[in-house]
């Protein structure tokens, strides 16, 4: 019997999100751009964007691009994403990285499970260098970065590719997205998933352990 393989999106589940990471001052383009927007936003400050790319209704890459666009028009960095995303994420340290993604990845190799990065904008978003010194991404046993492969999720091909590099098939993969396109995605194709809530990381790491038959995460240990 097959072991169940352990499937990550990168930027949300492992990394932490841009709206999580801004610490500029109220009125600068970064605060402006970022704070209480995305999965952050409130009935009070909607994100109008972001509500259509859950939908399904524009691609993570039109939201990521406007942003990057409004944050070049109100004095930010340059106009390409890269700009923007190495303001808040240069230079790469530990504390980027989620720690219950950490212990995710340790337990689920230390039961004998694969586990692979399943990114849309890796590649994209970030320089090669900056990528080597996460450290996490070299612990995984497959990365998939639809920039370099020419598909996005949650077009099938992207998941096809993780399925045959992880020689495991669809169904005994457990996918984390946080993104609900990319959910509806791999549910279409039997991957069970489970949709990762930015503002609850506890639960939905939890939710994952119990579809892979992993005990709960010790919090004390």
């Amino acid at each position: 019997m097959t072991a169940p393989a352990l499937v990550l999106d990168f930027g949300g589940p492992v990394l932490l999100t841009p709206f999580e990471l801004v610490r500029d001052g109220a009125g600068t383009p970064a605060w402006s751009l970022l704070h209480e927007r995305g999965p952050l936003a409130t009935a009070e400050h909607p994100d109008p964007a972001w509500e259509s790319l859950q939908a399904g209704r524009i691609t993570e890459r039109d939201y990521w691009d406007e942003r990057a666009a409004e944050w070049h028009r109100s004095g930010g960095h340059g106009p390409d994403i890269r700009s923007m995303i190495a303001h808040l994420y240069e230079p790469a340290r530990p504390a980027l990285v989620r720690e219950g993604a950490r212990t995710l990845v340790r337990d689920a190799h230390a039961a004998g499970m694969r586990v692979g990065i399943l990114s849309n904008d890796l590649g994209h978003f970030h320089k090669d260098e900056w990528i080597e010194q996460i450290e996490i991404v070299g612990e995984v046993d497959v990365v998939v970065d639809g920039s370099v492969e020419g598909f996005l999720k949650p077009h099938p091909r992207l998941y096809e590719l993780l399925s045959e590099r992880l020689d495991v098939a669809f169904a005994d993969m457990v996918f984390l997205d946080d993104q609900a396109t990319n959910i509806r995605g791999a549910e279409v194709l039997g991957i069970p998933s489970v949709w990762f809530d930015v503002t609850d990381p506890d639960t939905s790491f939890a939710s994952v352990r119990d579809l892979l038959g992993l005990p709960a995460e010790d919090r004390d240990g």
